[in-house]
């Protein structure tokens, strides 16, 4: 497991964080009209992340206006992305603005993107001995990381260092370049080698070395074990142009021309009264009470003002007693008459917990087995549709029960709240259902408080915040090759 030095210098994608809670939270605005959602996402990330390691020294790097040199190499480059919408777009200057005010230095430089200036300045700290800590979500910067570099992804709460990057990659840090320009990278437009997938990648990677060697050594490709190795010689040289391309356009550099050092990166702390008046004109007003009682951030690794769990309500679940469910009123319905009775009990709630029960965590292949509801804590009701183990009882067919729910699921008006509410949303689009009037997602909410802070599953959140140990699926289900998917599990 990577350890993470004290004071590192942590360099944020503030790209990466834009995009990441603009697509995780709601469209929040003011009372103005003006969005803040994106805003509010990133600050309570960037908040949690320099609480959790108190830095001296950071930087959150924004991808500049305009083409970079990789536009002038590949004209399709990223070509296939939409543009930014308004309402994201609206949210920059000022959100620049809240993270300067927080403290923290913003650098943005043209002509090149915002991984390129994270590289180079990582690079420049290793060689002057401080750690680096790498605060994004994008595999491209796995190329940068060394024992003395390390990334941190905080939507998965997942840490790389060398090994890790090995373990879920299936090749080292160095040849991380040569693994996306022989497969493509679908989210840049990257072409990468026709029919070169991520298994036979990492085939050749492992079985020779990288690009360059591959081109030098031709003959021994047909000797490596995976489909298609006769082959992949003659296909390697026929897009031997575009490999290389291909390779320059995943290439990060680590030599741009900078204005400061990583040594003039120091955190500040923050300027009060301006983040007093952002934080009023969009309405954060937790935060306005943050600030005006001297408990926003600590900077330069000083002691807090307040301790962690005074801060806010992002920081650290409140002191609570463990919570007390009575399963008296949960009910398993497996007949239509009792199904139509809850439904319009549902009708009724004004807001009601939902979930689906599947055979599999990929929401694209996975089968519907049941769905739950709970209207208030302690009544709530399962229906199955699918489990089809030995003597299981007769269930409403998963075409019957999701005609008489649809309606429900689909009606703006009935709101609900669930966990992970988008892999949800996904398996019903699978049955033709558009899953609407979402109110309110644990998950996402977990994150946004405090990204850093442990796990966002149901289990993890339970037990922080109400002291309830749940059932784990492991302990219906089993583990390791016997384990049972969903539809095994008997209802009893």
């Amino acid at each position: 497991m990577v350890q993470i030095p004290q004071n590192p210098l942590i360099l944020v994608d503030g790209s990466s964080y834009l995009y990441r809670a603009y697509h995780a939270f709601p469209p929040l605005t003011n009372s103005a009209g003006e969005p803040t959602g994106a805003m509010y996402g990133v600050l309570n990330m960037l908040r949690s992340l320099i609480m959790q390691y108190k830095p001296t020294h950071a930087a959150v790097v924004f991808d500049a206006k305009g083409k970079t040199f990789r536009d002038e190499l590949f004209e399709h480059y990223k070509s296939h992305r939409p543009p930014m919408p308004d309402d994201l777009r609206a949210q920059i200057e000022p959100l620049h603005a809240m993270v300067k005010a927080m403290g923290l230095p913003l650098l943005a430089v043209s002509g090149v993107e915002a991984d390129d200036v994270i590289g180079t300045l990582a690079r420049e700290a290793e060689k002057a001995g401080r750690p680096v800590l790498i605060s994004t979500g994008d595999k491209d910067m796995a190329q940068l990381v060394t024992p003395n570099i390390t990334l941190i992804n905080t939507m998965t709460n997942t840490i790389l260092g060398p090994e890790e990057v090995v373990n879920k990659y299936g090749v080292p840090p160095e040849l991380i370049i040569d693994f996306l320009a022989l497969m493509g990278d679908s989210s840049d437009n990257i072409p990468g080698v026709p029919g070169v997938g991520e298994k036979t990648a990492q085939a050749l990677l492992q079985g020779l070395g990288g690009l360059d060697t591959l081109y030098a050594e031709p003959e021994k490709i047909a000797g490596l074990s995976f489909r298609g190795a006769k082959t992949m010689a003659a296909k390697l040289e026929q897009n031997k142009e575009v490999a290389y391309l291909s390779y320059q356009l995943a290439t990060i550099k680590t030599d741009v021309e900078l204005e400061l050092t990583c040594e003039q990166l120091e955190v500040q702390q923050p300027a009060a009264e301006e983040l007093l008046g952002l934080f009023k004109k969009y309405e954060f007003k937790r935060w306005t009470a943050d600030v005006e009682a001297g408990k926003w951030l600590q900077a330069k690794g000083a002691k807090p003002a307040a301790k962690p769990q005074e801060t806010s309500v992002a920081d650290e679940a409140p002191e609570v007693t463990a919570t007390v469910i009575s399963y008296d009123n949960y009910v398993t319905i497996l007949d239509e008459e009792t199904l139509k009775a809850w439904i319009a009990k549902l009708e009724k709630a004004p807001v009601f917990a939902f979930d689906t029960e599947t055979d599999s965590l990929d929401n694209i292949s996975a089968n519907l087995v049941g769905l739950s509801f709970a209207i208030e804590p302690g009544v709530a009701a399962y229906i199955p549709v699918a489990h089809d183990y030995l003597d299981a009882p007769d269930q409403i067919s998963r075409e019957r029960a999701l005609e008489l729910l649809k309606p429900l699921l689909e009606d703006e008006k009935a709101l609900k709240v669930g966990q992970n509410l988008k892999y949800d949303r996904g398996i019903l689009a699978n049955y033709g259902i558009e899953l609407r009037g979402i109110a309110f997602d644990t998950m996402l909410e977990s994150y946004i408080l405090n990204s850093v802070a442990g796990r966002h599953d149901m289990d993890s959140l339970a037990e922080r915040w109400l002291k309830h140990k749940t059932i784990t699926f492991e302990e219906i289900a089993g583990k390791g090759k016997n384990q049972l998917t969903f539809n095994q599990i008997a209802l009893e």
